[in-house]
């Protein structure tokens, strides 16, 4: 059986679901239902889950703020349901790996559908390489997210963690989605692979940070995902033809 912390802002779906998951003779249980981030918490400290499914009754806010303290201690697999159906939403949802974002009431087909995808993807690893190669993009109540709209998720997620490591494989395993797949479907939207995209956008911050700031080179570094200073000396100078010391020189002396 897979045991569910239920996050209940709602306060009217607990009997909902647990009917559900009866009526439909589901591996998934209810261990239990809490109503605030910091309980949450608590509870996963105590018991071993293997969901949390969050019903926000209205207040999507209300539910990346549990979100976001849950990911600082576990990488479980999140459901949210209740939420609005606007891209800032499932833009921050992404970045905090939720596995779905069922917008909108409460949605018996919809949640049941979504714990079954997830059932497949707890399965051991050999199961699921052995399933098919494509899997489901993040979804809105069950409906495939145009494939423009997820390049932009991507974009985002890529302008808000800059400074981390971050490779588009990643990022796929975060939307559900096949990685060269999603490689060829970014090319084909922005005219760039994803490398190259990524590597524009780290020099072109690097590019303002030595214009309009006074940090050091190896902070600046930092900012946009390189750890190696050297690294970032050979690919700034291969992007732009100069080294960071001359363009932030060059750009004082033109200012």
């Amino acid at each position: 059986m897979h045991n569910i912390l239920l996050v209940d802002f709602s306060c009217c779906v607990f009997g909902d679901i647990q009917q559900l998951l009866r009526r439909s003779n589901s591996e998934y249980i209810i261990g239990d239902r809490v109503d605030s981030a910091q309980s949450a918490v608590s509870a996963l400290s105590k018991q071993q889950f293997t969901v949390v499914l969050i019903s926000t009754g209205g207040c999507a806010a209300a539910g990346l703020w549990v979100c976001h303290h849950i990911r600082k201690i576990s990488q479980i697999p999140i459901l949210i349901m209740g939420g609005h159906d606007h891209f800032q939403l499932v833009r921050k949802a992404l970045a905090y790996q939720v596995s779905d974002y069922l917008p909108g009431r409460f949605n018996a087909s919809a949640l049941l559908n979504s714990l079954n995808r997830l059932k497949s993807r707890l399965e051991p690893e050999q199961t699921r390489r052995n399933s098919s190669s494509v899997r489901p993009i993040l979804q809105l109540e069950g409906k495939h997210i145009p494939s423009a709209e997820v390049i932009k998720i991507i974009k985002a997620y890529v302008l808000d963690h800059l400074s981390e490591d971050i490779t588009l494989k990643k990022i796929s395993d975060m939307v559900h989605f096949n990685c060269a797949y999603l490689g060829q479907k970014f090319k084909l939207e922005e005219s760039m692979s994803f490398n190259d995209y990524l590597l524009q956008q780290r020099m072109e911050k690097a590019k303002l940070l030595l214009k309009s700031t006074d940090l050091r080179i190896y902070e600046i570094a930092a900012e946009v995902g390189y750890m190696d200073t050297d690294w970032f000396y050979k690919k700034f100078r291969a992007y732009t033809g100069v080294s960071p010391n001359a363009y932030r020189k060059l750009k004082t002396f033109t200012a």
